[in-house]
């Protein structure tokens, strides 16, 4: 199969999975959930592999004793890196270290008490379909994407340089929204994965102002941001490598 079939294979998948996203608003707030977990990847060369690392921070709520622990997998990648389609190469390590804690979680994953914060975009994506959602969708899980830097989408520059939060949008005549943009200057006057700006998108079962709203709870009632943690987390790991 050519690359040229193997693409339009990947953007049916992508579309048809796009079908299935349950774009509604959450009444839930931050401390309703029984845990929050942050999901970042990293990707190195080993024995002449391609090898992924995930890990899941995971923030267990309780109000009395908040304890942060930490999981991780590391596994052979044949996936390559195709711009638009990264949730091919990196679901299936995630999907892989969800089942793995499940036993673990058995209860609050089938009462939806699970809010996963995942590095990388959710509907802010051309086919809606980040790597946020293409998890959200596969998995039945509430998700909400993180991400660094724009791949999809419009938003207002000068909006943002002067608020702390403007919308993003699909294209300019503002057809529809796909999430937020936030100045982490304004928000907490620091970087934060390395950035000034952050693009906050729902992944699955959630919508945009439920995703921003669970995000800015996270950040005002635990002081972090949980992906910002398995990154830091990864980032030691790689150091062992």
């Amino acid at each position: 199969m050519n690359k040229d079939n193997i693409t339009s294979k990947l953007i049916n998948i992508q579309l048809n999975l796009s079908k299935k996203l349950n774009l509604v608003k959450l009444e839930k707030n931050i401390r309703d959930f029984k845990l929050i977990i942050g999901i970042d990847l990293t990707f190195i060369k080993e024995q002449n592999m391609d090898k992924g690392i995930v890990c899941f921070a995971i923030l267990k709520n309780n109000i009395r004793n908040i304890k942060i622990e930490y999981k991780y997998l590391k596994e052979e990648v044949k996936f390559p890196y195709i711009p638009g389609f990264l949730a091919f190469r990196e679901f299936p390590l995630i999907e892989k270290l969800f089942y793995n804690i499940k036993f673990l979680y058995a209860k609050e994953i089938e009462n939806k008490e699970i809010l996963f914060f995942i590095d990388g975009h959710g509907i802010s994506h051309p086919r809606s379909l980040g790597i946020a959602s293409h998890f959200g969708v596969k998995l039945n899980q509430i998700s909400i994407g993180i991400a660094k830097r724009k791949l999809f989408g419009y938003y207002d520059q000068k909006e943002l340089q002067e608020q702390k939060i403007t919308k993003l949008y699909k294209d300019k005549d503002k057809t529809k929204q796909l999430g937020y943009v936030l100045n982490t200057k304004l928000i907490s006057n620091r970087k934060i994965l390395g950035s000034y700006e952050l693009f906050i998108s729902p992944g699955n079962n959630i919508d945009c102002d439920s995703s921003l709203n669970l995000f800015l709870q996270m950040v005002k009632t635990y002081n972090l941001v949980i992906t910002e943690l398995a990154h830091k987390y990864l980032v030691n790991l790689r150091k062992k490598y």
